[in-house]
């Protein structure tokens, strides 16, 4: 697959998200996946419906993280990501990309489940599951290509 597949999200690493020796903390890279996953939302044109005024949320059902390699202040990331819709929870991929360094520095997986307004599960509504269904998902994680081609800018 391109790397117009996956979607991306850029950071720079700001010093209140480091610790004494001026490397991320490692509670960051949640935030990181967080944010990704929230601007994905949005460019899909979902965002709207998980918003605490709207009429579902997405709630973490499981996180997992797995660190590769250190970020420090002022890095340049990327975390690309992807998405899927199996049964009713859908499973996000999130990979941060250092530029400095060329390579992975952390994988992430989320799964969520959509509750609505009194914190049930609920279904998608049809519109937002249909958007999730016709996703690209490649099952190769993190993307081979990022590394091997450098960065498209």
């Amino acid at each position: 697959m391109s790397l117009e597949t996956f979607a991306r999200f850029d950071l720079r690493v700001a010093y209140h998200e480091t610790d004494a020796m001026a490397v991320v903390h490692h509670s960051n890279h949640i935030k990181y996946f967080e944010s990704a996953r929230i601007d994905f939302l949005r460019k899909k044109n979902i965002r709207w419906h998980d918003h605490p005024d709207g009429p579902l949320v997405f709630a973490v059902y499981s996180l997992s993280a797995q660190y590769l390699k250190l970020a420090r202040f002022d890095d340049e990331l990327q975390v690309w990501s992807q998405a899927r819709l199996q049964g009713a929870r859908v499973y996000f991929q999130c990979a941060i990309y250092a530029k400095k360094l060329h390579s992975f520095i952390a994988l992430g997986t989320t799964e969520l489940i959509a509750l609505n307004n009194n914190f049930r599960p609920s279904r998608l509504p049809k519109d937002v599951a249909e958007v999730f269904r016709t996703l690209p998902w490649d099952e190769v994680w993190p993307p081979p290509l990022i590394e091997s081609r450098g960065q498209k800018e």
